[in-house]
Protein backbone atom coordinates (compact mmCIF):
# COMPACT_ATOMS: atom_id res chain seq x y z
CA UNK A 1 0.00 0.00 0.00
CA UNK A 2 1.29 3.50 -1.04
CA UNK A 3 1.92 6.42 1.51
CA UNK A 4 -1.52 8.69 0.22
CA UNK A 5 -3.46 4.99 0.76
CA UNK A 6 -2.30 5.05 4.18
CA UNK A 7 -3.02 8.35 4.74
CA UNK A 8 -6.47 8.17 3.50
CA UNK A 9 -7.01 5.03 5.84
CA UNK A 10 -6.19 6.62 9.15
CA UNK A 11 -8.05 9.86 8.26
CA UNK A 12 -11.12 7.57 7.35
CA UNK A 13 -10.56 5.30 10.94
CA UNK A 14 -10.16 8.45 12.35
CA UNK A 15 -13.21 10.05 11.21
CA UNK A 16 -15.00 7.00 12.43
CA UNK A 17 -13.79 6.88 15.95
CA UNK A 18 -14.89 10.59 16.31
CA UNK A 19 -18.19 11.08 14.62
CA UNK A 20 -16.88 13.42 11.91
CA UNK A 21 -17.71 13.16 8.45
CA UNK A 22 -18.72 15.75 5.47
CA UNK A 23 -21.70 14.44 5.15
CA UNK A 24 -23.66 14.56 8.83
CA UNK A 25 -26.63 12.48 9.47
CA UNK A 26 -29.57 12.83 10.75
CA UNK A 27 -29.27 12.79 14.12
CA UNK A 28 -26.40 16.01 13.71
CA UNK A 29 -28.61 17.73 11.32
CA UNK A 30 -30.97 18.21 13.81
CA UNK A 31 -29.43 18.96 16.67
CA UNK A 32 -27.59 21.39 14.41
CA UNK A 33 -30.96 22.91 13.90
CA UNK A 34 -31.95 22.50 17.63
CA UNK A 35 -29.17 24.67 18.14
CA UNK A 36 -29.51 27.22 15.98
CA UNK A 37 -33.24 28.07 16.74
CA UNK A 38 -32.86 28.24 20.65
CA UNK A 39 -34.61 24.88 21.24
CA UNK A 40 -33.98 24.65 24.55
CA UNK A 41 -35.02 28.14 25.78
CA UNK A 42 -37.97 27.90 24.02
CA UNK A 43 -38.54 24.52 26.30
CA UNK A 44 -39.42 27.25 29.16
CA UNK A 45 -41.76 29.14 27.25
CA UNK A 46 -45.44 28.59 28.72
CA UNK A 47 -47.05 31.08 26.53
CA UNK A 48 -46.41 32.75 22.93
CA UNK A 49 -48.89 35.80 21.41
CA UNK A 50 -48.40 37.12 17.94
CA UNK A 51 -50.05 39.25 16.15
CA UNK A 52 -49.55 40.22 12.41
CA UNK A 53 -51.38 40.40 9.35
CA UNK A 54 -52.18 38.09 6.55
CA UNK A 55 -51.77 38.66 3.08
CA UNK A 56 -54.45 36.71 0.58
CA UNK A 57 -56.20 37.84 -2.56
CA UNK A 58 -54.93 41.45 -2.66
CA UNK A 59 -56.35 41.94 0.85
CA UNK A 60 -55.01 42.27 4.25
CA UNK A 61 -56.71 40.52 7.49
CA UNK A 62 -55.35 40.79 11.51
CA UNK A 63 -54.06 37.98 12.64
CA UNK A 64 -53.52 36.77 16.53
CA UNK A 65 -52.05 33.73 17.73
CA UNK A 66 -52.27 32.43 21.21
CA UNK A 67 -50.14 29.28 22.78
CA UNK A 68 -50.45 27.92 26.09
CA UNK A 69 -48.82 25.30 27.59
CA UNK A 70 -49.74 22.47 27.48
CA UNK A 71 -50.83 22.19 23.92
CA UNK A 72 -53.39 25.07 24.01
CA UNK A 73 -53.76 27.15 20.62
CA UNK A 74 -56.39 30.37 19.93
CA UNK A 75 -56.00 31.61 16.27
CA UNK A 76 -58.33 35.00 15.61
CA UNK A 77 -58.33 36.36 11.73
CA UNK A 78 -61.10 39.60 11.16
CA UNK A 79 -62.51 39.34 8.30
CA UNK A 80 -64.72 42.37 7.13
CA UNK A 81 -65.35 43.13 10.77
CA UNK A 82 -66.29 39.77 12.02
CA UNK A 83 -63.56 37.35 13.89
CA UNK A 84 -62.71 34.01 12.83
CA UNK A 85 -62.07 31.82 15.55
CA UNK A 86 -60.00 28.18 15.96
CA UNK A 87 -59.20 27.10 19.27
CA UNK A 88 -57.87 24.06 20.46
CA UNK A 89 -57.90 23.49 24.36
CA UNK A 90 -55.48 20.31 24.43
CA UNK A 91 -58.42 17.70 24.11
CA UNK A 92 -61.02 19.21 22.30
CA UNK A 93 -61.31 21.59 18.94
CA UNK A 94 -63.82 24.40 18.48
CA UNK A 95 -64.23 27.40 16.01
CA UNK A 96 -66.36 30.20 14.82
CA UNK A 97 -66.73 30.97 11.21
CA UNK A 98 -69.19 33.97 10.44
CA UNK A 99 -69.45 33.47 6.71
CA UNK A 100 -70.98 29.86 7.65
CA UNK A 101 -74.60 31.83 7.94
CA UNK A 102 -73.77 30.90 12.18
CA UNK A 103 -72.05 32.77 15.16
CA UNK A 104 -72.30 29.62 17.22
CA UNK A 105 -68.94 27.58 18.56
CA UNK A 106 -68.69 24.50 15.91
CA UNK A 107 -67.32 21.72 17.04
CA UNK A 108 -63.87 20.62 14.68
CA UNK A 109 -64.00 17.09 12.87
CA UNK A 110 -61.59 15.01 13.92
CA UNK A 111 -59.10 15.77 11.01
CA UNK A 112 -59.49 19.19 12.08
CA UNK A 113 -58.24 18.64 15.41
CA UNK A 114 -55.12 16.73 13.85
CA UNK A 115 -54.23 19.46 11.90
CA UNK A 116 -54.91 22.44 14.88
CA UNK A 117 -53.05 20.17 17.66
CA UNK A 118 -50.14 19.90 15.80
CA UNK A 119 -49.70 23.77 15.76
CA UNK A 120 -50.42 24.15 19.28
CA UNK A 121 -47.29 22.18 19.73
CA UNK A 122 -44.27 24.57 20.78
CA UNK A 123 -40.63 23.06 19.66
CA UNK A 124 -43.05 21.51 16.14
CA UNK A 125 -43.36 17.82 15.12
CA UNK A 126 -39.19 17.71 14.59
CA UNK A 127 -38.65 18.00 18.40
CA UNK A 128 -38.52 14.56 20.06
CA UNK A 129 -40.14 13.03 16.85
CA UNK A 130 -39.48 9.31 17.97
CA UNK A 131 -41.02 10.15 21.13
CA UNK A 132 -44.32 11.71 19.57
CA UNK A 133 -44.32 8.35 16.92
CA UNK A 134 -43.10 9.83 14.25
CA UNK A 135 -40.40 8.21 11.83
CA UNK A 136 -38.19 10.81 10.59
CA UNK A 137 -35.43 9.97 7.31
CA UNK A 138 -32.55 12.13 6.01
CA UNK A 139 -33.42 12.03 2.11
CA UNK A 140 -30.11 14.17 1.20
CA UNK A 141 -28.60 17.56 0.74
CA UNK A 142 -29.13 19.13 -2.54
CA UNK A 143 -29.92 22.75 -4.59
CA UNK A 144 -32.93 24.73 -3.61
CA UNK A 145 -33.27 28.05 -5.87
CA UNK A 146 -29.02 28.51 -5.46
CA UNK A 147 -29.33 27.46 -1.30
CA UNK A 148 -27.59 24.32 -0.32
CA UNK A 149 -30.41 22.64 2.07
CA UNK A 150 -30.73 19.47 3.95
CA UNK A 151 -34.18 17.55 3.07
CA UNK A 152 -35.50 15.48 5.88
CA UNK A 153 -39.07 13.40 5.61
CA UNK A 154 -41.15 13.48 8.67
CA UNK A 155 -43.77 10.34 8.40
CA UNK A 156 -46.14 11.49 11.50
CA UNK A 157 -47.80 8.91 13.70
CA UNK A 158 -51.43 9.73 12.06
CA UNK A 159 -50.15 9.49 8.78
CA UNK A 160 -49.71 12.78 7.43
CA UNK A 161 -45.94 13.87 5.82
CA UNK A 162 -43.79 16.40 6.23
CA UNK A 163 -40.58 17.46 4.13
CA UNK A 164 -38.05 19.66 6.06
CA UNK A 165 -35.88 21.88 3.88
CA UNK A 166 -32.92 23.35 6.66
CA UNK A 167 -30.38 25.78 5.47
CA UNK A 168 -27.03 23.59 5.25
CA UNK A 169 -24.99 27.08 6.83
CA UNK A 170 -27.67 28.48 9.06
CA UNK A 171 -29.98 24.98 9.89
CA UNK A 172 -32.88 26.94 9.91
CA UNK A 173 -36.19 25.92 8.20
CA UNK A 174 -36.48 27.71 5.02
CA UNK A 175 -39.16 25.50 3.39
CA UNK A 176 -42.19 22.81 4.38
CA UNK A 177 -43.66 20.85 2.50
CA UNK A 178 -47.01 18.96 3.99
CA UNK A 179 -49.46 16.69 2.90
CA UNK A 180 -52.41 15.88 4.34
CA UNK A 181 -55.49 13.58 4.46
CA UNK A 182 -58.55 14.87 5.53
CA UNK A 183 -61.75 13.56 4.62
CA UNK A 184 -60.35 11.06 2.31
CA UNK A 185 -58.60 13.36 0.34
CA UNK A 186 -54.81 14.05 0.22
CA UNK A 187 -53.81 17.68 -0.08
CA UNK A 188 -50.07 19.23 -0.39
CA UNK A 189 -49.07 22.50 0.33
CA UNK A 190 -45.68 24.25 0.92
CA UNK A 191 -44.68 27.10 3.52
CA UNK A 192 -41.92 28.94 3.00
CA UNK A 193 -40.22 30.95 5.82
CA UNK A 194 -37.69 34.02 6.10
CA UNK A 195 -37.21 37.22 7.82
CA UNK A 196 -35.60 35.05 10.92
CA UNK A 197 -35.78 37.24 13.96
CA UNK A 198 -34.46 36.51 17.76
CA UNK A 199 -37.12 36.76 20.39
CA UNK A 200 -35.79 36.08 23.87
CA UNK A 201 -32.69 33.89 22.48
CA UNK A 202 -35.24 31.99 19.92
CA UNK A 203 -34.87 32.36 16.32
CA UNK A 204 -38.50 32.76 14.67
CA UNK A 205 -39.64 33.41 11.16
CA UNK A 206 -41.57 36.74 11.02
CA UNK A 207 -42.72 36.11 7.43
CA UNK A 208 -44.02 32.81 6.35
CA UNK A 209 -45.35 32.32 2.39
CA UNK A 210 -48.25 29.39 1.86
CA UNK A 211 -48.71 27.73 -1.49
CA UNK A 212 -51.54 25.19 -1.53
CA UNK A 213 -53.16 23.88 -4.96
CA UNK A 214 -57.31 24.44 -4.33
CA UNK A 215 -60.21 23.94 -6.62
CA UNK A 216 -59.56 27.01 -9.09
CA UNK A 217 -55.65 26.25 -9.18
CA UNK A 218 -52.67 27.50 -6.91
CA UNK A 219 -53.12 29.71 -3.54
CA UNK A 220 -51.23 31.49 -2.12
CA UNK A 221 -51.44 34.09 1.43
CA UNK A 222 -48.24 35.02 3.48
CA UNK A 223 -48.28 35.07 7.24
CA UNK A 224 -46.23 38.80 8.29
CA UNK A 225 -45.81 38.70 12.35
CA UNK A 226 -45.28 42.39 13.42
CA UNK A 227 -45.06 41.76 17.11
CA UNK A 228 -44.13 38.84 19.51
CA UNK A 229 -44.95 38.57 23.27
CA UNK A 230 -43.40 35.31 25.37
CA UNK A 231 -44.79 34.40 28.94
CA UNK A 232 -47.65 37.28 28.84
CA UNK A 233 -50.55 36.07 31.10
CA UNK A 234 -52.91 34.33 29.08
CA UNK A 235 -56.20 33.10 30.82
CA UNK A 236 -57.49 29.93 30.42
CA UNK A 237 -61.11 30.63 29.60
CA UNK A 238 -60.05 32.01 25.78
CA UNK A 239 -59.91 28.15 25.34
CA UNK A 240 -63.28 27.28 26.67
CA UNK A 241 -65.75 26.53 24.17
CA UNK A 242 -68.72 29.36 24.73
CA UNK A 243 -72.14 28.27 25.36
CA UNK A 244 -74.57 28.54 22.38
CA UNK A 245 -76.62 31.54 22.40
Amino acid sequence: MNRPMIYLCILMILNALTGKSENPGLDEILQKYYNAIGIEKMKEWQTLTMTGKTLAMGSEYPIKLILKRPGKIRIEVEVQGVKMIQVFDGVHGWSVAPWSGSTDPQDMTADEIKVISEQADFEGPLYNWKEKGHKAELIGKEDMEGTSVYKIKLTKAKGDIDFYFIDAESFVVIKTTTIVKMQGNESEGDSYSSNYKEVNGVMMAFTIENKFKGQNGQMTNQLVIDKVNVDEPVNDNLFVKPVKK
